[in-house]
Order: structure tokens, then C-alpha cells, then sequence
């Protein structure tokens, strides 16, 4: 079912699909990031991820050599060693701005949150409202994970009733049956590009 989407339903930049995870506060959207990220690594594909804050944080620690470039008027700075690069930037990056950054050097980008953007989603539920909540601020929704298990035929019932097509709704309980839904349309993703 996950596999037979239509080739206008995938959106990514260039060649870079892009799968985003969302929902709300708690419902367990790093932790499935995290768990995606490790299988598909193991399948031997090279995944980028991005997270969306919905709070400010700062990018450096006080008085650090690049918090000082900032604070002295730097738009950006990098700072990079032998074992990693960081960038700063103090401006808000889009979605389709970070896919563009890292497309030449990951097959999938994994993003967290951004719920308007326009890419395929995984939405988790923590319960109905939740549900009709993310269908009015996202489009794109290829899977819903429930944490209810009521959830699965109620939100069935609910997208039918509402006018809404039918997506697919796992309950939470299976971590295998959980991870296989995923990795598969992350996987149908890459089979478009």
C-alpha cells in the first residue's frame, strides 16, 4: 500500500527524497528518527536528518572562539576539526534549504517536525485530536503510528466520514510491525528518485 504512491506525491530536491516525522510534544518522534535512521544505515543507505525546534536555543557557548564571530556581526561561521564540521547561522533554514545543502551527500533526509512543509510524513498520534489537528496543518501524510490502540479503526472511520482519504494507521504496540511500515516507505521513497 505504502509503495503505490504517485510520482507527484513524492516531492524532494533534485534527487533527494525527504521523509519527515511529525507530531506533537512527546509522542515519540526522536525515538522512531533514531530507530529509522540505525536500520536504514544497516541497509546501506546514507541518511541525513534535520530537527525542527520549536523553542530559540543558542548556537554556541558563551565566549567561545565562533560564538564571538556571531555576536561580532558573522551572518555564518563554520567551525570544523579533524572528526566533524558544525555550521552556524543566525537565521531560520528551511526544509527545502537544508535538503539542497545535503544533497549531494546523503540518499534520504530525515526530518523532524516541519509540519507545513510539503513532504511525504509519518504523523504520531497520541490520540484523536491529535489526528485531526495534524490533517489541518499538514498535507502529505502517508502513515499515521497511534499510540491507541482504538485509534486505529475510530481514525479510520473518522478520515472516511470527514472526507479524507484513507491512510494507513499502525498502533504503536509492535515495534517490528512499527519499523517495517516505516523503512518501507522510506524505502519507496529512494526506489522514486
Amino acid at each position: 500500500m505504502l509503495s503505490g504512491m504517485k510520482q507527484e506525491e513524492v516531492r524532494s530536491i533534485g534527487s533527494l527524497p525527504v521523509l519527515q516525522v511529525i507530531g506533537y510534544k512527546n509522542s515519540g518522534k526522536t525515538t522512531l528518527c533514531c530507530k529509522l535512521i540505525a536500520a536504514l544505515t544497516a541497509k546501506g543507505v546514507r541518511v541525513g536528518s534535520a530537527k525542527r525546534d520549536a523553542h530559540t536555543f543558542e548556537l554556541d557557548d558563551a565566549g567561545t572562539d565562533s560564538s564571538k564571530h556571531l555576536a561580532s556581526g558573522a551572518v555564518e561561521t563554520v567551525l570544523t576539526s579533524k572528526t566533524a564540521t558544525r555550521m552556524m547561522r543566525e537565521s531560520e533554514t528551511s526544509l527545502d534549504q537544508i535538503a539542497e545543502q545535503m544533497k549531494e551527500r546523503v540518499d534520504l533526509l530525515l526530518a523532524e517536525g516541519f509540519k507545513t512543509a510539503p513532504y511525504p510524513k509519518i504523523a504520531l498520534l497520541r490520540d484523536q485530536n491529535d489526528m485531526e489537528s495534524l490533517l489541518r496543518q499538514a498535507s502529505n501524510i502517508k502513515l499515521f503510528l497511534s499510540w491507541q490502540d482504538s485509534l486505529v479503526l475510530e481514525g479510520i472511520q473518522w478520515q472516511r466520514e470527514n472526507g479524507y482519504a484513507e491512510i494507513p494507521i499502525i498502533f504503536m504496540n509492535n515495534e517490528t510491525t512499527v519499523l517495517q511500515h516505516s523503512i518501507s516507505l522510506a524505502l519507496s521513497l529512494l526506489s522514486q528518485k
